[in-house]
């Protein structure tokens, strides 16, 4: 009782009337109170209650718990954690949209709460689980504690290293040159390619931008070749000496003996020139136990080069060996990319299909009006990836290929099917399907890439273009100047344009002189086996000679190495031949042409 309801006490004749108004006013008061004094614990006690469901992994009741307690009032001094609480339960929920507008709102309400970088590491978690890789960076960025920051950082590391389109990653990267977990996991994309696919120039930028090991790449260390008086180089080939009869006639492997004698006249001519080499050959059998314990022998560490080998099952068992020894090896005949993979010393003579592809690509680019064009390819894996790798390059450079189309050796009927039509032959067809069937109507397509050397596959392509009559350039490989079916005056023509890896310069001084020195020695015109036998010794003895044991170092800073039967070669930053010459026929002759596409990457710093 206060000292005014005491002063305010009833006479005894209304004493029953006050007690029961006393009893009234004070239960209201007490009711009122009571009410005041619970709110203020109803907040706290439902705040802990919604906290303990959390920390339970109870999210579901969490969240339900936090929502009453996200409401900003004067009397609620747990808005901005239930808010914060209750994100990260519908996060847990697997409700992130739900998550991401409450996180949102709380940098709206509270941008200056202590606990705001934790909100940003949320929300770029969201952002990168969406693809939203822009916005992650972004606020990402904003974020000051640097433990928070250092958890950011691995946060970007383990989702920018699951894209796995490399467009994707070199995009983000030319608009973020200055993100190292995003440049980190570029580089691992491209390390993870076949070597003849890495972008190399692009690789090693990364590596010297961002300091880092250049080892977790698969780039070669060494800061400096090594020379020697004389080098030691291993022939690694099924030469199957023990099967051989001996006769004058035509071995069955013969052209691995037509490799070694190429090999063996260039040993030969480069003694005369002061290059000393020591060859030795080691006969594989095309056998793995057989090879792997010649791979085994001592001698084999101290070899400088190995060429070979010719069967792919036993590729991997020369790459790894020269890759835990440190030794270049070559593959003379080989145009596949897994004969490289991701060994840094191993090179191909030939340039890969893939980049036979792309320099195609490159010419037709820019010598060929840019219409539709078709594709159709054999069914060999070389095949594909010739035909891929064009298509890839040729649609960057705004081409549109509408066909393409794998024609097995039983089925080129097809393509007579595609191209001999007429727009009758279209407008009379009873369904879609035979439309289809018709769709190559007169002057609708430009060109016709051709990636197979199956002459069946090539002369009906060259004679549907020639009915047909219309303005078609077809491209195709060097090696259909070997079918005696098609003469040049075809060619000619028809305007033909033909790649050709590795071309040999038959009119050249040098040729003539290779010529005449195989046939000296051997009573035989040389063949193209004894051709590339004789250009690649020529061209890594050179190398060992001009750059040393790693060859490649000095190669790497020449756009154009001399060729010796071909035009040139080029190994820079590449471990395949880079050099794709075209052919083209014109009325005085074969016109030999190539392009060099420059890699240059230069990016504004943030």
């Amino acid at each position: 009782m206060t000292s005014a309801q005491n002063r305010r006490l009833p006479s005894s004749g209304n004493k029953v009337q006050y007690m029961r108004y006393a009893f009234i006013i004070g239960s209201v008061w007490l009711l009122c109170s009571s009410i005041a004094v619970y709110g203020q614990q109803n907040y706290q006690q439902d705040y802990l209650a919604a906290k303990a469901f959390f920390d339970e992994g109870k999210y579901n009741l969490a969240r339900e718990a936090f929502k009453p307690l996200i409401t900003k009032n004067e009397n609620n001094p747990f808005s901005t954690y239930a808010s914060f609480y209750y994100a990260v339960s519908a996060y847990r929920e697997e409700y992130p949209a739900l998550a991401k507008d409450m996180f949102l709102q709380i940098k709206q309400l509270y941008g200056k709460w202590s606990r705001i970088d934790e909100v940003n590491y949320w929300l770029g978690q969201i952002y990168l689980e969406t693809e939203s890789y822009d916005l992650a960076i972004d606020v990402l960025r904003s974020i000051k504690s640097k433990e928070i920051k250092a958890d950011a950082e691995r946060l970007k590391a383990f989702y920018f290293s699951r894209i796995e389109e490399y467009e994707k990653q070199f995009e983000l990267y030319q608009t973020y040159p200055t993100e190292p977990q995003l440049a980190r996991a570029l580089a691992k994309n491209i390390a993870s390619q076949p070597l003849v696919n890495q972008d190399h120039d692009l690789l090693r930028e990364i590596i010297d931008r961002f300091e880092l090991d250049p080892v977790q790449f698969n780039m070669i260390t060494e800061e400096q070749s090594v020379f020697k008086d004389e080098y030691r180089v291993a022939m690694l080939y099924p030469f199957m000496v023990r099967e051989l009869e001996p006769n004058q006639r035509r071995k069955f492997n013969q052209f691995v003996l037509d490799i070694y004698l190429g090999v063996q006249l260039a040993v030969d001519t480069l003694r005369k020139q002061g290059v000393e080499l020591k060859l030795y050959t080691y006969d594989t059998k095309r056998n793995k136990a057989v090879t792997q314990e010649i791979l085994e022998k001592d001698e084999l560490k101290s070899m400088d080069l190995i060429i070979g080998p010719f069967s792919s099952k036993l590729n991997d068992l020369v790459n790894n060996f020269s890759f835990v020894n440190k030794i270049n090896v070559i593959n003379p005949l080989r145009t596949d990319a897994e004969v490289i993979g991701n060994n840094p010393y191993a090179f191909l003579y030939h340039p890969s299909n893939e980049t036979t592809g792309r320099r195609t690509a490159d010419y037709v680019a820019k010598n060929v009006e840019n219409k539709p064009g078709v594709i159709f390819y054999g069914e060999s894996k070389s095949d594909s990836a010739l035909a891929y790798a064009y298509k890839e390059k040729i649609e960057k450079e705004g081409f549109e290929i509408i066909i393409t189309r794998r024609i097995k050796k039983d089925s080129t009927r097809q393509i007579l099917d595609l191209l001999l039509v007429t727009d009758k032959k279209i407008g009379e067809a009873a369904s879609d399907e035979a439309k289809e069937r018709y769709q190559i109507a007169p002057d609708s397509i430009g060109h016709i890439f051709v990636a197979s050397k199956n002459d069946l596959i090539s002369t009906k392509v060259l004679s549907s273009v020639e009915t047909r009559g219309d303005s078609i350039q077809v491209i195709g490989s060097a090696n259909w100047l070997e079918l005696t079916a098609i003469d040049y005056e075809v060619y000619r023509r028809l305007d033909v344009i033909l790649y050709a890896p590795v071309y040999k310069v038959k009119d050249s001084e040098d040729y003539e002189a290779f010529r005449q020195a195989y046939t000296r020695k051997h009573k035989v015109i040389p063949s193209k086996y004894a051709e590339v036998g004789y250009d690649l010794m020529m061209m890594v003895g050179t190398g060992l000679q001009q750059h040393g044991k790693y060859f490649q170092l000095g190669w790497n800073e020449k756009d154009l190495l001399e060729g010796c039967l071909t035009l040139a070669h080029r190994y820079k930053n590449t471990n395949d031949n880079n050099i794709v010459p075209i052919l083209t026929f014109e009325d005085q002759g074969v016109k030999i042409s190539y392009e060099i596409e420059d890699d240059q990457y230069a990016f504004e710093k943030q």
